[in-house]
């Protein structure tokens, strides 16, 4: 697309350097999350100039669409109100059903782990030569494959901690709204 052009290099580095420094320097965390977003999007572009388009599609996609996404909603539950301390106690009937959700997946997981289902699924796509694969087929079916068949505990390993890090910084900034 852009190889080797110096002028969109130059504006989109003075966009990229603007970009993180409103990451650091607003005092509003929500200009700060929508900074970050605009700086991935233009590593994204900076992708593009290399002519990496697939890296350029997951970076808009999981960092730029997804994952800052998903933050700016948790900062922006994050903000104290006054009717914190009446939603704790609106909140307290779900302690039940989370645990036994929570026991029904752990229980769930454990019985995969045993079963081997995980390990003979990796297998059977391969997930060890994740690498050789899409070097062979030089295609993102491949890498797709691998991925979600090879490395799909892993996959799933990752979502969960995600939420569980979300939910902990809900707790954790309701608990520090309800202190001031």
């Amino acid at each position: 697309m852009l190889v080797g052009n110096p002028i969109a290099f130059g504006v989109l580095s003075v966009a990229a350097v603007a970009s993180a420094l409103g990451v650091v320097l607003f005092r509003n965390a929500v200009y700060c999350m929508l900074s970050l977003i605009l700086n991935l999007l233009m590593l994204a572009l900076f992708f593009l100039m290399l002519e990496a388009e697939f890296v350029a599609t997951i970076q808009v996609l999981i960092y730029a669409g997804a994952v800052m996404v998903l933050f700016l909603f948790v900062v922006t539950m994050l903000a104290p109100d006054a009717s914190s301390t009446e939603g704790r106690d609106r909140l307290r009937w779900q302690i039940g059903p989370a645990l036994g959700l929570a026991i029904i997946l752990a229980g769930s997981l454990i019985v995969a782990i045993l079963n081997g289902a995980v390990a003979s699924d990796a297998r059977k796509s391969g997930a060890g030569s994740l690498f050789t694969q899409v070097q062979a087929n030089g295609d993102t079916q491949a890498f797709g494959q691998a991925l979600f068949h090879g490395f799909s505990f892993p996959f799933e390993a990752t979502s969960l901690l995600l939420l569980v890090a979300v939910l902990g910084a809900v707790v954790l900034g309701r608990r520090l709204a309800s202190r001031d």
